[in-house]
């Protein structure tokens, strides 16, 4: 059962798969106890690296990778070297980076981001000190590590502010102007129309994956203030390979007013994962004629292999009536695939995950000390299947089987997490769900409905009168080469009126 839960202390659930990492080797500026430390490695080794070089289990995963600090390669900065000030590195924490599967960690206090910034810095410094030492070592070049240290912090140290003078009215003249620049030094990679051009396979990626961004789709690494998109012309981004533009300041300025018009006002944080608290309203019963009146609740998704065609968005209607809950989730999808062929992977699925304490784990299936509770609909788990596919092939065709595939009959349970190892364990031996599901016009609806009060110990109870922390997760068995790049939410607030 859920107790009081300070809210500023929970983490960040970033990716469903167990994780074995080194542990950090320590330092003299990484004191036992630090602050920053202290939360990296909560919040940020799992994709990054304990030693900030994004060389995990996970990092190999995502699709784009996450950076190597070492590198010196960040994407958000504001000063003429394109090193980031410590309030870029804040900034980009606060809000994540949409277009990748770094969350908003905007619910963590400001001293907690400051503390973050500074450690990730002493990383990147440590980093490229190593790098700098060996090679000095292998060129039999004598240098201490002190003196690697001193270099690596000069070569990263901020330069100088960029200025960016005040913004331009959007005058005809100056989206004129704006209009022309644009074609010169942004329409090669982003589209005459802004919606960027897809990615080739030539594209030197680094293997980052990255691809221009749509400015009308509200897919954006930075802010979308005028300010911020004036800084992204003039620093460029280096950690994306866009580079500066060598441009005037007044001609930035004419840019930047026409980039602002390309924006609408809405796409700025379209797709950033802030985490928001869903008040559940209670009705007298759950009939449609109540439910008929309630909101329907946008959440962004994050796709752990960002496509320009994965599902980007869920959306959740819920009431209850003070003793069951009721959950409505709706997203798109072009296909319906809930029929087995020899090439599946995996069907079609959704999943709603429960915190069980105030404490939740960063691996979002749960840890051996931090369970979860997930309520998960699948159209079907080719594992499950004992080679029923094989029926599908032609020499088969004769029997009664349906040319499009094996329809086996969907999966829907109630199971408690202690990550992936348990997760594989306990698919089809969970509770049974009350789930109803339809797919219509490339869309799933699909209905979860269970009592508030908890049948097993390792159930969420939802009786208490406190908030719980639940997330999504969304499978599109046509994009999706295994469960493990699916989309995903953060962690939200599930609060029940009473």
């Amino acid at each position: 059962m859920m107790r009081g839960i300070p809210l500023r202390s929970w983490p960040l659930a970033t990716f469903l798969l167990a994780i074995t990492c080194a542990t950090p080797e320590a330092t003299p500026s990484a004191a036992a106890g630090d602050r920053g430390a202290e939360l990296y490695a909560r919040h940020c080794a799992v994709c990054h690296g304990p030693t900030g070089d994004a060389d995990t289990v996970v990092a190999q995963l995502l699709r784009p990778r996450p950076n190597a600090f070492r590198h010196g390669l960040f994407k958000l900065v504001s000063t003429a070297n394109g090193m980031p000030t410590d309030d870029d590195l804040v900034a980009t924490l606060r809000r994540g980076m949409p277009g990748s599967t770094m969350m908003a960690y905007d619910w963590l206090p400001e001293a907690d981001l400051q503390a973050l910034a500074g450690e990730v810095r002493r990383l990147a410094v440590q980093g490229r000190a190593e790098s700098i030492h060996r090679t000095a070592t292998a060129t039999s070049r004598p240098m201490t590590s002190d003196q690697a240290v001193a270099i690596a912090t000069a070569e990263l140290a901020p330069g100088p502010a960029l200025d960016v003078g005040p913004p331009l009215p959007a005058t005809a003249e100056n989206l004129a102007e704006g209009e022309r620049l644009y074609g010169q030094h942004c329409a090669g990679c982003h589209g005459s129309d802004g919606r960027g051009l897809p990615a080739g396979a030539d594209w030197p990626t680094d293997g980052t994956w990255l691809w221009p961004r749509d400015f009308t789709a509200g897919y954006l690494r930075g802010d979308a203030t005028w300010r911020d998109l004036a800084l992204r012309i003039r620093a460029g981004m280096p950690g994306a390979h866009m580079p500066p533009a060598r441009l005037s300041l007044e001609e930035a300025r004419s840019l930047t007013t026409y980039l602002k018009s390309l924006i609408a006002e809405e796409a700025s944080g379209h797709h950033t994962q802030w985490r928001r608290t869903v008040r559940v309203p209670r009705l007298a019963d759950l009939g449609e004629a109540h439910r008929a009146r309630l909101d329907r609740i946008r959440l962004p998704l994050a796709p752990l292999w960002w496509r320009q065609d994965a599902c980007s968005e869920l959306w959740l209607t819920a009431a209850h009536d003070g003793t069951n809950l009721w959950l409505r989730l709706e997203w798109d999808d072009a296909t319906r695939d809930d029929a087995a062929t020899p090439t599946s992977t995996i069907g079609d699925g959704v999943a709603i995950q429960f915190a069980l304490g105030n404490d939740p784990p960063l691996v979002a299936m749960g840890s051996p000390d931090r369970p979860v509770n997930v309520w998960r609909w699948h159209a079907y788990d080719p594992k499950g299947l004992a080679g029923m596919v094989d029926l599908i092939a032609p020499a088969h065709l004769g029997l009664d089987v349906p040319l499009g595939g094996v329809r086996p009959r969907p999966r829907a349970e109630s199971l408690a997490l202690e990550g992936t190892a348990s997760a594989r364990r306990e698919t089809g031996s969970g509770l049974p769900l009350e789930v109803a599901t339809q797919w219509r016009d490339g869309r799933w609806t699909a209905t979860f409905r269970r009592s508030l009060r908890a049948r097993a110990t390792n159930e969420v109870d939802l009786e208490a009168a406190a908030p719980v922390l639940f997330a999504f997760a969304v499978w599109d068995g046509r994009l999706d080469a295994h469960p493990g790049s699916k989309a995903i939410t953060t962690w939200h607030v599930l609060e029940l009126d009473p």
